[in-house]
């Protein structure tokens, strides 16, 4: 049996790995979102949905009260801003009912106690823009997420301003082209440091880590040439679809070259289809799937899994934010010793995760095929 810190960090790049075989182009997810968000759901699920949940998420032979403490405990400990260095994490929960419907009082009790969410009831017109309000107010309004109408509704948000330990000087950013396989090479602001960097690399790809104060970006890179015989989705199968976690491991401090792009861009994103290949299909198909969730003699089912992100990186660190939305309606591979110096070089398409240093949680992932978006 998993941890739940393992159970999260295997959850991730599975949820990762699927989205990314189904959207091209650029892309930003926040797995603890979801982690969090299906946990708290898993406590409104009849037993047969709710062991669809945790074989999703890796939880299996956790007891749903162990889920819901360990839980409390991320949550609380993910939730910090440092005055001093004017990082912030953002994790905040929402459920969300349209009168005359309610969810019912074990689950509401365990929203509150475990989640710490917030619990409103509203109109049903009035749902969808009170949603919107909420979003942009938990994620300093980077992030608007727009609901279509539905009777219930079950957010989770993330926030995350991050600040580099050595920021990239300014004055060295200069336009160099970014490589985009089947099409002419793009200029785009290039920003360059040197140092000592955890590194690692492969014959294939090279692995870099940049620390924020409480956090640290990862970064995959296919080696120059690389994408002449493969393609990022390539990249994506064969480097994630190994133990990430072992590979963090192996890196070791290395003085090198780093030339990494600016970066600012948004990914909004539907997850039923994504959720259903993955093996979650009882609480989209049988209303008696969240029946322990509402005070509803129907029952309710999920409509719809929406998650909207945001991210940004520069000279001086990351900002990134995200809302994850769940509608429910009622009744309707090997490292090698690497050589000194190193030249990490990103002119080309990557892959990227952004990990809570405390936790081991992966707070957003992702895959840059254009810094222009």
């Amino acid at each position: 049996m998993l941890s739940v810190r393992e159970a999260n960090f295997e959850f991730a790049f599975s949820l990762y790995r699927a989205v990314a075989r189904q959207e091209k182009g650029n892309i930003v997810i926040s797995p603890i979102c979801f982690s969090l968000a299906l946990s708290l759901l898993a406590n409104g699920a009849d037993a047969a949905s709710r062991q669809e949940i945790f074989n999703l998420t890796r939880m299996n032979g956790l007891e749903i009260g162990t889920l819901n403490e360990e839980n409390l405990k991320l949550h609380q400990t993910l939730n910090q801003q440092d005055a001093h260095t004017g990082e912030i994490f953002i994790s905040a929960n929402s459920l969300w009912a349209s009168l005359p419907m309610s969810f019912s009082p074990a689950f509401l009790e365990a929203g509150r106690r475990y989640y710490d969410a917030e619990v409103a009831s509203v109109s049903r017109s009035e749902l969808p823009p009170r949603v919107s309000q909420w979003a942009r107010e938990k994620t300093r309004n980077l992030v608007d997420m727009q609901l279509q109408e539905t009777e219930f509704a079950l957010l989770s948000a993330t926030y995350f301003k991050g600040r580099w330990e050595s920021p990239f000087p300014e004055a060295a950013t200069r336009p160099e082209n970014f490589h985009i396989p089947n099409a002419s090479p793009q200029p785009v602001p290039m920003m360059n440091r040197q140092g000592e960097f955890l590194y690692a690399e492969t014959a294939d790809f090279q692995f870099l880590a940049l620390p924020y104060f409480r956090a640290t970006m990862y970064l995959l890179l296919p080696r120059s040439g690389w994408f002449s015989k493969r393609s990022i989705y390539d990249l994506e199968r064969e480097a994630l679809a190994g133990d990430a976690q072992n590979t963090v491991k192996c890196m070791e401090e290395r003085p090198g070259l780093v030339k990494i792009p600016k970066l600012k861009f948004r990914y909004d994103g539907d997850f039923v289809s994504v959720l259903k290949e993955m093996g979650l299909k009882l609480v989209f198909a049988s209303f008696d799937s969240l029946r322990p969730a509402v005070a509803h003699p129907d029952g309710a089912m999920i409509s719809q899994v929406l998650q909207n992100n945001f991210l940004s990186v520069d000279e001086y660190g990351s900002e990134a934010a995200s809302v994850l939305a769940i509608g429910m309606r009622g009744t309707a591979a090997p490292v090698i010793k690497p050589p000194k110096p190193f030249e990490f070089i990103a002119d080309r398409p990557f892959c990227f995760w952004i990990i809570d240093n405390a936790t081991f949680s992966v707070l957003f992932v992702g895959r840059v095929s254009n810094p222009l978006g």
